[in-house]
């Protein structure tokens, strides 16, 4: 990769959906903040790249602001403003199931291949609580090559074993995680007199990596990074000609494309790993217990939407009834946008709850009637003429088979 040393700066603006307030301020106010002020910063300093994870704040971007949205669309294509993270939400990664981990990252990668004709290839979780061993397996198996985050300083149950090195999932899959970012609201200096940068630099030299990564920016409300820290970047960058290390302002994954095609797997042997979770021990655990009634409809939301689809494939299958592609799609969108990382876990204000609970009213609703819909109309090609009296029809959405008390209702 070199002879020279590289820092990429990772430049974000850390967006909580809800948190201490709800919704509708993210909407009015942290969303145009967010595009406003990196438009102006872009045209401070060209080179400048600013990473925004997150297809549904895009989404919102497209319904609320349309014309800033088509700016933004000439920025993403100049290179300037990249969508990151792969997923529709920067949602919570413990509670949610393989299945909606797996249906979040697909539905945001279709959006941004969509809508700026690229997909990313990170996990992009800055400020999630804890991080389960099912991730990197679903991560990899989902095509995406890296994850990055600097909450494991806030209280790692297992520290932080590397700067950059292999995640392993339980099925052997890795992906690369770049753990010791710090923190997405700093503000960036001299990096090369920086003493963290150069301790991650010689870290990582040890295992044939001669490059490091560090975030600025601003957190949770939106916005970008201040003023002062795009001044020092142009400084930093000037120097690159004349410096061992250059400092780069880099989309948020392409130190993992990097690796992933630049270097041999012999030479990835040399990384280091984890094959284990990466859990924390303050803000997780009470994110499994807050606002059970959330956790409680999330989880009868994605069972709901399981059984449905099986019925949904089976009818469109045997020909029936048509797959009802927007429908189940609207409806596991509708659950991930609560999937995250302040809602999902309990963290937030209880007004914020109000849509929250609403929204998997309406999930359930709409699920409800595609897998009635769909069972019908398989049920529809059984032949009950032989039966006496009038015919009942039980489907079982498991893929064994059961044993169960049935109460039907006869009209």
């Amino acid at each position: 990769m070199g002879k020279k040393k590289h820092v990429h700066t990772i430049a974000t603006a850390h967006l909580d959906t809800v948190w201490n307030w709800d919704f509708e301020r993210t909407v009015k106010n942290y969303i145009p903040q967010t595009l406003n002020w990196n438009f102006h910063l872009f045209k401070k300093l060209p080179e400048y790249v600013f990473n925004f994870e997150g297809a549904y704040r895009y989404e919102l971007m497209e319904e609320y602001y349309p014309e800033q949205f088509e700016k933004l669309r000439e920025y993403v294509a100049k290179g300037n403003w990249y969508p990151c993270g792969a997923g529709w939400e920067n949602g919570d990664v413990n509670v949610p199931s393989p299945e909606a981990l797996f249906r979040n990252f697909l539905l945001g990668n279709e959006y941004f291949n969509e809508k700026f004709g690229i997909r990313s290839r990170d996990v992009f979780l800055p400020d999630c609580f804890g991080f389960g061993y099912a991730l990197p397996s679903i991560a990899r198996h989902s095509n995406l090559y890296g994850f990055t985050t600097q909450k494991l300083s806030w209280g790692s149950a297992y520290g932080q074993p590397f700067d950059i090195g292999k995640w392993y999932g339980p099925d052997g899959k890795y992906i690369i995680a770049s753990i010791k970012m710090h923190n997405y609201v700093a503000v960036l200096d001299n990096l090369r007199k920086n003493k963290a940068i150069k301790e991650k630099l010689a870290e990582n030299e040890a295992h044939g990596m001669n490059f490091t990564e560090i975030f600025h920016g601003i957190g949770d409300r939106g916005g970008g990074p201040l003023p002062v820290s795009i001044r020092n970047l142009r400084k930093n960058m000037k120097k690159n000609g004349k410096s061992d290390i250059v400092v780069h302002s880099s989309p948020s994954d392409k130190v993992f494309k990097q690796i992933m095609t630049e270097m041999t797997e012999a030479d990835r042997d040399k990384l280091p790993s984890w094959n284990n979770e990466f859990l924390l021990t303050d803000h997780g655990t009470a994110g499994y217990t807050a606002r059970a009634i959330s956790k409680r409809w999330n989880k009868r939301s994605e069972e709901l939407a399981d059984m449905a689809e099986r019925a949904a494939v089976t009818a469109d299958w045997l020909g029936t009834a048509k797959y009802p592609q927007k429908e189940l799609n609207n409806s596991w969108k509708r659950i991930i946008n609560h999937q995250f990382h302040d809602d999902l876990p309990g963290t937030s204000v209880q007004r914020a709850y109000l849509r929250s609970w609403n929204d998997y009213g309406l999930s359930l609703n709409q699920l409800a009637h595609e897998y009635e819909k769909s069972v019908s109309a398989v049920a529809s090609m059984l032949d009950t003429s032989f039966c006496k009296g009038i015919p009942v029809v039980v489907n079982n959405p498991m893929e064994f088979g059961r044993k169960s008390c049935v109460t039907a209702t006869l009209r």
